[in-house]
């Protein structure tokens, strides 16, 4: 039934936002709406539907019995939510640490030397021996004649 109702619903939205016989050529200066005109209709609407519930008291009757019943429904949603929200937050202790991707604090104890600017850019001999700063052949890559081999 539910199915039904909700079918319903949509049909009725796209009906609705479907525009049927939208040719422009076939308008009339007739058939513009007067802003005044509109405004006056939608008042008599308004009053229209407050008085409905004085014709119709089973139908508004219906009407607030429903809306009690998904008010009731929607409040015990929340309720569930609130609980399993409260319930995560007690499940942590103060003591569980937040880990992020940053590195630890140094050590009260421990300092360190910064080396000025002008000292990182001078190469430094005294720790590097002849050994490890000669280098080797570089190797090269074979010339390409563009004939497959």
């Amino acid at each position: 039934m539910f199915f039904l109702l909700r079918t319903a619903f949509w049909l009725t939205l796209v009906l609705v936002l479907i525009p049927f016989g939208s040719d422009r050529e076939n308008t009339t200066p007739t058939e513009t709406v007067d802003p005044v005109s509109a405004f006056l209709v939608a008042q008599a609407t308004v009053s229209d539907i407050g008085g409905f519930c004085g014709r119709n008291p089973q139908a508004c009757e219906t009407g607030g019995n429903a809306l009690t019943v998904i008010g009731s429904r929607a409040r015990d949603g929340v309720r569930i939510v609130y609980e399993y929200i409260d319930t995560r937050i007690e499940d942590r202790t103060e003591n569980d640490a937040l880990v992020t991707g940053s590195t630890s604090a140094p050590l009260p104890e421990t300092t360190y030397e910064v080396p000025s600017a002008s000292a990182l850019l001078q190469p430094v001999s005294d720790t590097a021996s002849s050994s490890e700063t000669e280098f080797g052949p570089v190797p090269r890559s074979k010339p390409h004649s563009g004939r497959e081999t």
